[in-house]
């Protein structure tokens, strides 16, 4: 048995506690969380940190396979040109990719990772998933403009996520984004979750303030770039109802995480309104800088209509420094000062552990949870904020 304590306790459940306690057992499973009223009295194995301890962080979204391609693409280069390069370069040897993936997996997990939300094209990071410490759940990216290769994309998607499945490991179908699947592809794909209904899926989603423009009217960088490189022919690919085609298949799944949002109005969200619960907005501003230097208005999802809805992701070291979820609340306290570190922490931990089914286990210190225990010393208390040499020590498992 263990019983933590430190100048704060966020379960995040309920609101943080002055030197409050949390009582393990010996395989790190919460039993209590005692709230001490702020007066802490000395007992046997108690121990105490500076600091406060927060329960182990969720990555919603990663690129855990191009890990190799760390410190490769130039920053602000656009979405298109990042597009572009990563269809390049992203082959290499696989024990180079799974190496690289294998050390950031490490990293993840000394940085408090508890959890992560994968996006894969193949199976090369399959291994290094499964002899992790980490808990990873799988989205077999599928994407395709070309209708004469769909069969193929198919089978080769199908097949991945059936290894992933074979190998202990969950994982689902996902489309890349609304901008990268044609009709038939949409339809083939709505087929498939009619079939086998998925738990959880995700999708890029307003990375992009053309990504519309494709369909609509061919016009803009993106488009351009599609059209250089084959993907679409034509000024125009889709209707006008696209919107209602994608959202029919994505409303077939219990549980779909929105990524990257950075063009995402209040308008543009309500329209999931009618079945909110099931959708979940994932921010990842490290990466959102990294490739288009802005981020997604922070404030909107700190509102009361989206905060309990809004998760944490790093996306891939292709497009960010580190996979550190420390480093992207650090970023939003940055530009935003005035979102509380409750919900930063919120962001990072619960909302993450809902968003991929798994609060069961992790996000919160509630009784019978193992959620494993962070460290985040580097604290205003004043102000309650993470200062700018704030660090993450995992202490329990």
């Amino acid at each position: 048995m263990r019983f933590l304590s430190a100048n704060y306790i966020f379960p995040v459940s309920s609101p943080p506690l002055k030197n409050g306690v949390i009582c393990l057992d010996d395989d790190g499973t919460v039993t209590d969380v005692i709230d001490t009223g702020a007066n802490l009295i000395e007992r046997e194995k108690l121990e105490f940190y500076n600091g406060i301890l927060v329960p182990g962080f969720v990555n919603a979204h990663c690129h855990l396979e191009l890990s190799h391609l760390a410190n490769v693409i130039n920053p602000n280069s656009g979405l298109p040109e990042f597009i572009t390069s990563i269809g390049k370069i992203r082959k290499a040897p696989k024990e180079v990719i799974v190496d690289a993936a294998k050390a950031a997996d490490e990293a993840m997990y000394r940085n408090g990772t508890v959890a992560v939300g994968d996006v894969s094209n193949n199976i090369d990071t399959l291994e290094v998933k499964k002899n992790s410490k980490i808990r990873y759940y799988t989205f077999v990216e599928l994407f395709g403009l070309n209708e004469n290769l769909l069969e193929e994309k198919k089978a080769a998607a199908l097949l991945a996520k059936s290894s992933y499945l074979k190998a202990g490991l969950p994982a689902s179908l996902a489309p890349h984004a609304i901008y990268s699947l044609s009709q038939s592809f949409w339809k083939m794909l709505q087929m498939l979750y009619k079939l086998s209904p998925p738990e959880t899926i995700s999708m890029h989603h307003q990375e992009s303030g053309e990504e519309m423009n494709i369909f609509l009217d061919g016009k803009g960088e993106l488009a351009d770039m599609f059209r250089k490189n084959g993907f679409i022919k034509g000024d125009n690919v889709y209707k006008d109802d696209i919107f209602q085609q994608m959202l029919n298949c994505l409303n077939e799944s219990s549980r779909c995480l929105l990524v990257h949002n950075i063009f995402s109005t209040k308008k543009d969200l309500e329209r999931y309104s009618a079945t909110k619960e099931k959708y979940f907005f994932v921010l990842c501003p490290g990466s959102n800088l990294y490739i288009q230097n802005k981020l997604p208005d922070l404030h909107l999802f700190a509102s009361s209509d989206f905060s309990e809805r809004t998760c944490l992701g790093t996306d891939s070291l292709a497009s960010n420094s580190s996979l550190s979820v420390l480093e992207e609340m650090k970023i939003i306290q940055q530009y935003a000062s005035d979102i509380s570190l409750e919900t930063l922490v919120q962001w990072a931990t619960l909302n993450g552990a809902r968003a991929l089914g798994i609060d069961d286990i992790y996000g919160s210190f509630d009784t019978g949870k193992k959620p494993g225990v962070n460290l985040i010393a580097g604290i205003d208390f004043d102000r309650m904020k993470l200062n700018d040499e704030a660090n993450n020590k995992r202490i329990a498992i």
